[in-house]
């Protein structure tokens, strides 16, 4: 298996996204900066650059906060965070590949018992 590289994603100020973060996962702020509301939570979180924080559980809105607007010449600014699971996924083997080992199985059995059997059909 191949490690793939996180993609990062990118807000302008302003804008907001929910997170779905029940399997648990890490969000790192890359550059700009965040506001984060969590369900039951008594307080929103700010985050700068460089922080980061574990994420385990639904609803969670993210927003990048209002910077100052930059000069026309400037290139667009915007906030981006990366997302990371906290725990790295088991692959799960589908009943498909089960089900073709235990035939794969049956079938050397089936051989086997033939070739057994097959020269005392013939010693008579």
């Amino acid at each position: 298996m191949h490690p793939t590289t996180a993609q990062t994603t990118r807000l302008l100020p302003r804008q907001t996204r929910m997170i779905d973060a029940s399997a648990g996962m890490r969000l790192r702020v890359v550059s700009g900066r965040f506001w984060l509301t969590q369900p039951n939570a008594a307080q929103d979180l700010f985050l700068g650059p460089g922080a980061s924080i574990d994420l385990l559980q639904d609803w969670i809105l993210i927003g990048a906060d209002a910077g100052p607007c930059p000069s026309e010449d400037a290139p667009p600014c915007y906030s981006e965070y990366l997302l990371t699971p906290l725990v790295e996924p088991v692959p799960r083997r589908g009943w498909s590949l089960a089900a073709w080992r235990a035939l794969r199985r049956w079938v050397r059995q089936a051989a086997a018992a033939t070739r057994n059997a097959w020269p005392s059909a013939f010693a008579k």
